[in-house]
C-alpha cells in the first residue's frame, strides 16, 4: 500500500491491478483484490440457507397479501415486510438441488400485521378452531352468506357487516419424479353481507368454513400444509387487518428443520469451513476432511501430519478410536 501525491492524488477506483481510494483526505493505492474468499462458516451458511424457503413461500402467497401489512412504511414493499417479520422463524433447510428445483416447505410464517384483534386459535393442525362464535348456526350446504354473516355479527363484538373473513390454504406436495417438495397456494373469502342469498360453501373453501362446537373451525383434513384465517375491514379509506400466522399441519416440517437437514443442505452447498478444534455443535466438517480412521492415523485423506495418536484399542486419552471417538459424522 502506498500514499500518492501530485497529479494523481485525487484518483479513485481501479486501474489494472491497482485500486485507488481516499482515506483521511489522502489517496491510497493498493493491489487490487481479485479473489474474494467465501468463508462458509456455520453461522454464514445457516443465515444464507434460511432465506430460501421464506422467499419461496412469499413468492407463492404474494398475490394474496396486498394490504396485509398495515404498519408498512411508504418505502417498504410487502416483500420487505414478509421477510423481516419472518427472519426470526425457525429455519427450514433445503438442499441446493431442492432450491434450484423450486422446492418449498409449507411453514407457519406470519402473513399479516394489523390493528384488528387477532383471530385466536385453539387446537392443533386440522383440529384447529377459531374464537369466532357462530351461536346455534351449523354450517351446511344450504347455509347462505346472509345466515353466516348474521351468526358472526350477532355473536362477536369485533365483527360487523361489510367485514371480510379470508381463509389462506397452503398445501404441501412432493414431486413424484424428483421427490422435491413444493407448495400449492390458494385463498377464499366471504364478505359479511346480510342480504346475500349465495350459498356459503359455493363461495369459500369448505376446509376453512366448518362449524364445530359453536365456532368457526377447520373442516376435513386436506393433508399436509399450513393455513390461516384473517379478518379484514375497509375503514376510512384504509384496509385494516388482524395479525395472523399460518397454522402448522405439515408432517414434513420437522424433518426440514432438523440438524440432519442442516448438515445435508450444507454438504450440497460445498460444506462448512470450520476451525477443527472449535466446537460448533454441528458435527459437520468442511468437505475434504474425513473421520478419524480405525488405526488412529490422520484427519486428512492424505494421511498428513495432523495425527491424533489415537489407536484401534483406544490407548490414547486424546485420540480418535474405531468406537467413534471423533467429532465427525
Amino acid at each position: 500500500m502506498a500514499i500518492l501525491n501530485g497529479i494523481i492524488k485525487k484518483m479513485t477506483g481501479s486501474a489494472g491491478q491497482l485500486t485507488f481510494k481516499t482515506v483521511n483526505g489522502q489517496t491510497v493505492v493498493s493491489e487490487k483484490v481479485t479473489v474474494v474468499k467465501n468463508a462458509r462458516t456455520a453461522g454464514q451458511q445457516r443465515q444464507r440457507m434460511k432465506w430460501v424457503n421464506i422467499i419461496r413461500m412469499y413468492s407463492g402467497i404474494a398475490p394474496l397479501l396486498k394490504n396485509g401489512f398495515e404498519k408498512k412504511m411508504a418505502q417498504q414493499s410487502d416483500y420487505n415486510m414478509f421477510v423481516r417479520l419472518n427472519s426470526a422463524a425457525s429455519p427450514v433447510y433445503l438442499t441446493k438441488s431442492e432450491a434450484d428445483g423450486g422446492g418449498c416447505i409449507a411453514a407457519p410464517y406470519q402473513i399479516t400485521q394489523g390493528s384488528l384483534p387477532s383471530i385466536v386459535i385453539a387446537g392443533e393442525g386440522a383440529e384447529a378452531q377459531t374464537d369466532i362464535a357462530l351461536g346455534s348456526l351449523t354450517i351446511s350446504a344450504s347455509t347462505t352468506v346472509a345466515e353466516f354473516a348474521k351468526a358472526v355479527v350477532d355473536n362477536n363484538a369485533d365483527f360487523d357487516y361489510g367485514d371480510q373473513i379470508s381463509f389462506y390454504d397452503v398445501l404441501q406436495r412432493v414431486n413424484a419424479e424428483t421427490q422435491i417438495p413444493y407448495c400449492q397456494f390458494s385463498a377464499s373469502y366471504v364478505v359479511l353481507d346480510k342480504n346475500s342469498t349465495v350459498k356459503l360453501l359455493d363461495q369459500v373453501n369448505k376446509a376453512g368454513f366448518a362449524s364445530v362446537g359453536g365456532v368457526l373451525a377447520h373442516g376435513e383434513d386436506e393433508g399436509d400444509g399450513v393455513f390461516a384465517w384473517v379478518h379484514s375491514r375497509y375503514d376510512g379509506g384504509k384496509t385494516r387487518v388482524s395479525t395472523q400466522f399460518l397454522i402448522n399441519n405439515n408432517s414434513l416440517l420437522d424433518d426440514y428443520r432438523s440438524d440432519d437437514a442442516y448438515a445435508e443442505a450444507c454438504k450440497s452447498y460445498g460444506g462448512v469451513s470450520t476451525v477443527f478444534l472449535q466446537p460448533d455443535g454441528t458435527g459437520v466438517v468442511s468437505s475434504g476432511s474425513t473421520s478419524g480412521s480405525a488405526s488412529g492415523g490422520s484427519q486428512t485423506p492424505s494421511g498428513g501430519s495432523s495425527s491424533d495418536g489415537g489407536s484401534d484399542s483406544g490407548g490414547s486419552d486424546g485420540g480418535g478410536s474405531s468406537a467413534g471417538g471423533s467429532q465427525y459424522e
